[in-house]
């Protein structure tokens, strides 16, 4: 979807500090700009209205600190105009088929020591029952959107519309205990979403698809394009202070591409330490039709400092309702680095690399490399109900040095499982330190330990195996990443 900044065809509405920001929302037109006074707080619960018309209503700071393109810090942001909610209720929300609001260079926030606050900016609250009732068409742009240190915060933005993007912008402290609370989520919009060069922190997931059900039937989170953020978590949010689950999960969603993402920090806390989970999941047993997980491409990104790497499972039921008809198929996991993914950040236990449960269709993992100092537990789990793997593709990745290396619960290792788990799997090319080759499929490698494997520049995060490597080139070529591509896109993703 296109974010361009559109042109400005109307009159600019100065709000000045201690004006009536909701009377100006509501009196400008199609065209015309929105500008708040700098350093003013404007504190309430701000309603986006339905304007008449094809053109944009923006509403900006009165001096954006940074440029179009460049990512918001809270540093840059400091002197920018503040929307404070002094409730449970959001900041800015969109009324019932709005459409057509870019929004810049703004702070949101909640009141500290206000307690809980269930979603700052709601684009949708996701209780629409038509398209109509929907937004559509709103970018959030250079915001600085964050919680407090010490508030519960269920989520910064709520995606439940059409055509919403969040570019350039810094979505901090979006934490709670007991509960997941999310960067970004969507469960109830058809999208298109674009979530580009961001910096986002949630501790239960900093993006998120799925979860609650449509209330629009044969609706699904589609088209979506998470591209070039940091989803971070500070290691300050460990043990026990707020509730960890995933970086980067769905459950209901279509047609999406993940890359050029850094998801640093992730630990075990309510879940097991996948920073990666897709799972097929109608949660409240009304969508499970057509809730699915489908064709999603996930490549050229990092994953630094995990437990665990990627979690993918075809397709659950919840408290004993209808398993999903659609399960999660076609799924392309490719030239990724995991970079010390397989022990815990916080309690040294070990950790997987993958994971695969039940009848997925048509995964295939591809020319990724993993690296940890020491050993993880597993290159590879498998696991069913009796509902089998169709077309596993497991093909030129390097892993670390692993005690299992694959298996499958009740198996044994290696060719037996994929068998069972993943009959007719093209598993080749693979890089296994520290496993004996007779359990397992022919053509791939087995080094004795992890040390012998030669990286470019290691020191320097070029973690693709040199070309004067025994394990350079297999049956299908080149084996693990291609670090040029990769480096290509998180190029100034961290700070």
């Amino acid at each position: 979807m296109s974010t361009a900044y559109p042109a400005m065809t109307g009159v600019s509405r100065f709000v000045a500090a201690g004006a009536n920001l909701q009377s100006t929302l509501d009196a400008a037109q199609a065209g015309d700009e929105v500008v708040l006074a700098a350093g003013a707080t404007f504190t309430g619960n701000f309603v986006l209205p339905v304007k008449s018309g094809s053109g944009w209503v923006v509403v900006r700071a009165q001096n954006v600190a940074t440029a179009p393109g460049v990512r918001m810090t809270p540093t840059a942001n400091a002197g920018a105009a503040r929307i404070i909610t002094p409730n449970a209720n959001p900041a800015i929300l969109t009324a019932p088929g709005a459409a057509r609001w870019r929004l810049v260079g703004l702070d949101v926030a909640p009141t500290t020591g206000a307690g809980i606050n269930f979603g700052l900016v709601v684009l949708g609250r996701g209780d629409e029952v038509t398209l109509a009732a929907q937004p559509s068409h709103i970018v959030l742009d250079r915001m600085y959107i964050h919680g407090t240190l010490i508030d519960d915060l269920k989520r910064c933005v709520a995606f439940n519309g059409a055509s919403l993007a969040v570019i350039d912008s810094w979505l901090g402290e979006c934490h709670g205990k007991g509960f997941d609370a999310q960067g970004v989520v969507g469960w109830n919009g058809p999208g298109p979403f674009l979530i580009e060069n961001n910096r986002i922190e949630g501790s239960g997931q900093a993006v998120f698809f799925g979860g609650a059900d449509p209330k629009i039937a044969n609706l699904s989170p589609a088209d979506i394009t998470v591209r070039r953020n940091y989803l971070f978590k500070p290691l300050s949010w460990a043990n026990g202070r707020w509730t960890i689950k995933a970086t980067f999960e769905l459950k209901h969603a279509k047609r999406l591409l993940f890359e050029g993402n850094v998801l640093e920090n992730h630990w075990t806390d309510a879940q097991v330490g996948f920073a990666v989970l897709f799972q097929t999941v109608s949660d409240n047993n009304t969508s499970w039709p057509w809730t699915t997980v489908q064709d999603v491409t996930v490549r050229n990104n990092i994953i630094r400092n995990s437990t665990s790497g990627f979690n993918i499972a075809a397709r659950m039921s919840v408290n004993g309702g209808v398993l999903p008809t659609n399960p999660t198929a076609r799924v392309v996991i490719i030239n990724n680095l995991l970079q010390n993914v397989g022990r815990d950040p916080i309690s040294g236990q070990t950790g997987r690399i993958f994971q695969l449960l039940n009848d997925l269709t048509d995964v295939s993992v591809i020319n990724n490399t993993a690296t940890l100092g020491s050993n993880a537990n597993t290159v590879l789990t498998m696991d069913d109900v009796g509902l089998h793997q169709t077309r596993l593709t497991f093909v030129n990745n390097v892993f670390p040095l692993t005690d299992y290396g694959i298996i499958g619960t009740g198996k044994g290792i290696g060719t037996a499982s994929l068998n069972y788990f993943a009959p007719g799997s093209v598993v080749v090319g693979n890089v296994m330190p520290g496993q004996s080759a007779g359990p397992y499929p022919i053509n791939n490698f087995f080094p004795t330990s992890a040390s012998v494997i030669a990286f470019s520049s290691a020191g320097a995060g070029d973690f693709s195996l040199t070309s004067s490597n025994p394990f350079f080139s297999g049956l299908y070529g080149r084996i693990g990443i291609d670090f040029g591509s990769l480096s290509a896109m998180v190029a100034g993703t961290t700070p």
